[in-house]
């Protein structure tokens, strides 16, 4: 059994699990779609870990195990979520990696999480903790491997583990939107014609998906694309005269694909990803963001179908966590920028 025991420091009380470089997730994308607010498990990859002391040290195990270890009444909260390694390589990281303790968690396998705490609401009332003065709050993070679970809340006791709860079941759900997507796509897959398939819509109702042929005209592509729930209001279109001297027309299918790259360019400026699902005959085109592109890439493959970001001169399988945790960062420093629009 592997076991990580010590004390750790945490800013804002948080700590993470990344599994690759820089993939740590916002909050808000951390705990979408989770009925459980202590550990954010919804970024394919990483941990958001919340503890009730603001900044200072707390103790802190970490432990893998075979099988699913017992249960210690002693904890006061505890919730268990499931997570699966992007790489062979995962740390226990500080806030802005100021540092990290390797874990013995590998790829290709889907793990359970529990993780416990106690001593959380006296933590936050003490808010800082000073190196000399006694513990104050602790935890214990296990892993064993296990089949993928919905997180749930296995116990609550403290009010900092209650509001943390209460602010997951009220963040939008961008996995839904992952399903939605797969859902469209699916039955678009087993239409009777083409035409017909482009009436389908997501369970919610709304266009997911944009589809698209390969010969179309440039304007009514437009119009397909900013009537997605998802289009990137923010996106610009005053680059489409230049565009439109630099490309003529007469090969349809070569300047189709241009224009579609310059959308995915400048949606990726943006924060955001245009997905190609699968593409067939027709573009099946979605706007998403870099944790549902993510989403996407481990789902689809299950349905038999793919997804590649649009991007000019390459429409690429699959984003590296590096360029997703950039777009991230890029999106919220720019966010004052959007913010009004979208």
């Amino acid at each position: 059994m592997f076991r990580l025991d010590r004390e750790v420091h945490v800013s804002y009380s948080q700590i993470y699990v990344e599994s690759a470089p820089g993939i740590n997730s916002r909050m808000d994308e951390a705990f979408a779609g989770q009925s459980s607010g202590l550990c954010g498990a919804a970024v394919p990859g990483a941990l958001f870990l919340r503890t009730g002391l603001h900044t200072g040290s707390v103790g802190f195990t970490v432990e893998v195990h075979g099988q699913a270890p017992p249960l210690d009444l002693a904890w006061e909260d505890v919730v268990e979520v499931s997570f699966y390694p992007v790489s062979d390589q995962s740390f226990l990281s500080q806030w802005a990696g100021e540092a990290s303790w390797e874990l013995d968690l590998k790829e290709g396998i889907n793990y359970r999480v529990r993780y416990c705490a106690q001593g959380m609401d006296q933590a936050r009332e003490k808010d800082v903790r000073l190196d000399e003065e006694p513990l104050l709050d602790c935890y214990l993070l296990q892993f064993w491997p296990a089949p993928p679970e919905p997180d749930r809340v296995v116990r609550q006791t403290s009010q900092v583990a209650a509001y943390a709860h209460d602010y997951a079941r009220q963040q939008p759900d961008f996995e839904f939107s992952v399903r939605a997507i797969i859902a469209q796509r699916r039955a678009l897959l087993t239409s009777s014609t083409a035409e017909s398939s482009r009436d389908v819509e997501s369970p919610d109702g709304i266009a997911a998906v944009a589809v698209i042929s390969r010969e179309a005209d440039p304007w009514p592509v437009r119009e397909q694309l900013t009537s997605l729930s998802s289009y990137p209001t923010a996106l610009p279109w005053d680059w489409l005269a230049v565009f439109d001297a630099q490309h003529g027309q007469d090969d349809r299918v070569g300047y189709l694909q241009a224009f579609l790259e310059e959308i995915g360019e400048r949606a990726f400026g943006l924060g955001t990803v245009l997905a190609s699902l699968d593409s067939g005959q027709d573009y099946y085109l979605a706007f998403v963001t870099p944790a549902q592109f993510e989403q996407l890439s481990r789902f689809l493959p299950g349905h038999s179908l793919g997804v590649e970001s649009v991007r000019i001169g390459r429409w690429t399988p699959r984003m590296h966590p590096e360029q997703s945790a950039a777009i991230r960062a890029w999106a919220m420093a720019n966010v004052h920028r959007f913010t009004g629009s979208q």
